[in-house]
């Protein structure tokens, strides 16, 4: 009979928050297995066109791949800093956050989705405590001081820490019986890329509509720009349908500040839900990243929260006591209530802000420009929202 390998982590899912929650672990000198599939860890083409999946990735997510090296092995030709952003309102408000003005670097750094993979896949690489095994995650089974996990195709092995880091569909959540609410806005994201004719100056543009949507037009590297449309189902799928005469509908909103748009590939969609969970721990196990929470891409905090969880979690891990395992329920609870309240934050605002604006009758018109016009009035608070999205919390 074939001995279980057994591990003090088993982290299931190979996206960005499975990676770096592996990477950190292992880094940690915790025996680590990461089970999923393997991500290509070739770089791209200069010539590459560029996904249309991209990130704004907060300050504290690129501070902690600096802290996994990650961070390193990114194509920094292919990545763009966003300097600005100025959003629009539906009666002409407008509120502008820039960086400067914050005291920050930048406000964020565009990256795709695809070389964030590679890069973390090619430092999980060099990672002596970690050890892939490529899998589809069939079941769980308490084990006493550990957790057994089967895989599809017999495969088993044991862990004293399960991070479900499988994302919004999560077979862990669902195998360990943590329930999962789902909300749909009744919303589909359409993504693209485009050139511009005028040069972008790392300034992103959001418009929000109540009929059409949150629109966001994100900087990237050289002339172009990427497009986040959150559009009602109807318009999303005549939008989705006829990607060529995207440049055109966005040309009234655009043409100002970019002049001509020219579509340079095909755009892709998908549907809009808030998803929030019961519990963010159980038995030997922690939900991060997607499994853990759901929420509107208006802010772009999506990816920055899991990066957060999995922050905390390998800071709970750093500072454990000496005699507590990694599975430990009193560092679980460690991590659910450390979670608790930026996560609850974000989802709340998130969802209020993708509601008030969807509303067009004229108290919601009055509540929603009113507020950005004030804000927009008061730079300290700008500045506190800002370093709140950085990770960075207010400034003392």
């Amino acid at each position: 009979m074939t001995q279980t390998a057994t591990f003090d982590i088993a982290v299931v899912g190979a996206g960005v928050a499975g990676l770096a929650a592996a990477l950190g672990s292992a880094q940690l000198g915790l025996r680590t297995a990461l089970v999923g599939p393997r991500v290509p860890v070739d770089r791209a083409a200069a010539a590459a066109p560029f996904d249309v999946r991209i990130y704004a990735l907060a300050p504290a997510a690129v501070g902690l791949l600096e802290q996994l090296k990650a961070w390193p092995a990114v194509d920094l030709s292919r990545v763009q800093a966003v300097a600005k952003m100025r959003v629009f309102g539906d009666s002409g408000s407008e509120l502008s956050f820039d960086a400067y003005q914050a005291a920050l670097p930048t406000l964020a750094t565009i990256v795709e989705e695809s070389e964030l993979l590679r890069a973390l896949g090619a430092a999980v690489g060099f990672a002596a405590e970690l050890q892939r095994i490529v899998g589809t995650f069939d079941a769980l089974q308490p084990q006493g001081e550990a957790t057994r996990l089967l895989l599809a195709g017999g495969q088993a092995i044991e862990a004293r820490l399960v991070v479900a880091a499988d994302g919004s569909r999560s077979s862990v959540r669902a195998a360990a019986g943590i329930n999962a609410h789902e909300l749909s806005y009744g919303q589909t994201a359409v993504v693209a890329n485009f050139a511009c004719e005028r040069p972008h100056q790392g300034v992103a543009l959001q418009w929000f509509d109540p009929a059409e949507g949150v629109i966001a037009l994100l900087p990237l590297p050289g002339e172009r720009v990427s497009l986040v449309w959150s559009a009602p189902h109807p318009l999303a799928e005549m939008l989705a349908n006829e990607a060529a005469s995207l440049a055109s509908r966005l040309a009234p909103r655009a043409g100002p500040y970019l002049g001509a748009l020219t579509a340079i590939g095909p755009a892709r969609s998908f549907p809009l839900r808030r998803i929030s969970v019961d519990r963010l721990v159980g038995r030997r196990l922690a939900l991060v990243g997607d499994a853990a929470h759901v929420v509107h891409p208006l802010a772009g905090q999506g990816l920055n929260l899991g990066l957060a969880d999995v922050s905390e979690m390998l800071r709970v891990l750093a500072g454990r006591e000496q005699w507590r395992d990694p599975g430990d329920p009193v560092l679980l609870r460690r991590y659910e209530r450390s979670r608790a309240e930026p996560v609850g934050l974000m989802r709340l605002a998130t969802h209020a802000l993708a509601r008030l604006f969807a509303r067009d009758d004229a108290v919601s018109r009055e509540v929603r420009n009113l507020g950005l016009s004030a804000v927009d009035a008061l730079p300290p608070l700008k500045a506190a929202l800002i370093r709140h999205a950085a990770g960075q919390g207010a400034r003392r």
